[in-house]
């Protein structure tokens, strides 16, 4: 193997969702094989690669901006190499070379073997799983993300991800369970499945599921979490959902993106249900996973929307009563159905309606919360800093306490103190004391080793 990065160092920018991280971390292990080192900044990178997102112009704009900024670092490191990776380099009707002189190299998504030829890497996956190029992160933190499926085949028609991502493509399940064994290192406690829409893995979610629990049972992995997102409502079978319910290792979590309360707008964005069709749904859900979280997603200001759809959004809200709902003003993406449409809601009324949904989500979730003080919830420790007492003599006598963070099992934040130093990666007990719309706080109860 060719070390053409010794005593050299890199760094990765990454924007946009967990697939992106993901899909950093196995640039990142490339880089790593060809001998590179990471770098703390992209000050002290001698190869910066930036990992774009361009499902939402916010995120396109940031990452161009970081590009573009790059340029400049060459003044004082004139051998820089730059790099750009992800959606923004196959992203229709964008000359990705013209708009981008000074970068070096461009790698496609689902492509890590084109930055291994350019750093002239030999073999970076001689078997297609496990190596360098592999769908498993390289990372060694309590939560493993596993790519299972990249792609979709749904063209939402506000949606570019089909068009920067391709076709649906499903990893068989013999890679994904040698990705799930090979994190079975002492520190790895959970395992995240992503994909687009892993609810139309082509070789079944539900089985897929039940697989890994046997595996993860046979070689007595210490991993206790299973999660998987994002799931698309139209796809959300029975088998699923039942094994959530049957599974102790599947999280009671379900990320169900809406997207709007109107049917009207639903159909023109080619979501493919109804809304008494997702509200019935979530019922099933919670007839039979009881005490599940669903979560959502909302776009506000999608062509077309009158006073009176925005009103049927913000009824589903309370109806359905989200745990955690992510809220978007409409953002027009180039090749998209929906771009043919008039973007006709002007910002100011998209920005009052964002707003007013916010406060609405807000409310429903704090509510939700609350129910959860006094009851005792499995928290699993991912996080954690030291808090000095107060008092000087506090101070003295108890060298300072550690503040944790963790999640239950429904992905709910906790938060809570302890002068145990050694809890990070465990799952311990905590007593909910108070509530906020996006964190639980409690108390220690006793923990689990």
């Amino acid at each position: 193997m060719i070390k053409e990065g010794k005593n050299r160092r890199y760094f990765i920018k990454t924007y946009g969702c967990q697939m992106n991280i993901v899909d950093s971390e196995k640039l990142a292990a490339i880089f790593e094989a060809a001998g590179y080192q990471p770098a703390k900044s992209r000050k002290e990178a001698d190869f910066l690669l930036v990992n774009t997102c361009v499902v939402r112009q916010g995120a396109e704009d940031r990452a161009v901006g970081y590009a573009f900024t790059a340029k400049g670092l060459r003044e004082h490191k004139p051998n820089l190499k730059i790099g750009l990776c992800g959606c923004i380099v196959t992203e229709p009707g964008r000359d990705i070379k013209k708009q981008f002189p000074h970068i070096d190299v461009f790698v496609p998504p689902h492509s890590p073997e084109v930055l291994a030829d350019f750093l002239k890497l030999e073999n970076p996956s001689p078997s297609g799983r496990g190596g360098v190029c592999s769908s498993v992160g390289r990372g060694e933190g309590i939560t493993k993300y596993i790519t299972i499926m990249h792609g979709c085949d749904n063209y939402c028609s506000y949606c570019v991800v089909p068009y920067v991502r391709g076709r649906e493509h499903s990893r068989p399940i013999a890679d994904v369970l040698e990705d799930v064994r090979q994190s079975g290192s002492p520190a790895v406690k959970e395992i995240f499945l992503l994909g687009q829409n892993v609810n139309s893995y082509k070789y079944g979610l539900a089985k897929l599921l039940k697989e890994i629990e046997i595996l993860i049972t046979h070689y007595s992995l210490p991993i206790t979490r299973i999660r998987f997102m994002t799931n698309h409502p139209k796809d959300m079978s029975d088998e699923i959902i039942q094994a959530v319910a049957d599974l102790p290792r599947v999280c009671e979590f379900f990320h169900l993106p809406i997207q709007h309360g109107s049917d009207r707008i639903l159909k023109l964005m080619n979501r493919g249900y109804t809304v008494d069709y997702y509200r019935k749904l979530v019922e099933k859900i919670r007839a039979k996973v009881p005490g599940a979280a669903i979560t959502g997603d909302i776009i506000v200001g999608f062509p077309g929307e009158t006073d009176e759809d925005f009103r049927l959004t913000l009824r589903i809200v309370e109806q359905i009563g989200f745990d955690a709902c992510n809220t978007l003003m409409y953002s027009q993406r180039p090749g998209t159905a929906a771009s043919k449409l008039e973007d006709d809601v002007p910002q100011k009324v998209k920005k009052e309606r964002l707003h007013q949904l916010m406060k609405l989500v807000d409310s429903v979730c704090i509510k939700n919360n609350k129910k959860l003080v006094g009851t005792v919830q499995e928290v699993l420790v991912d996080n954690s800093s030291l808090s000095h007492p107060l008092s000087l003599s506090e101070r003295e006598g108890a060298g300072g306490v550690s503040s944790y963070t963790g999640r239950t099992r429904t992905n709910k934040i906790v938060k809570f103190p302890s002068e145990r130093k050694d809890l990070l990666g465990h799952t311990v007990s905590v007593k909910i004391t108070s509530a906020l719309s996006w964190l639980l706080k409690g108390e220690l109860v006793n923990e689990e080793h």
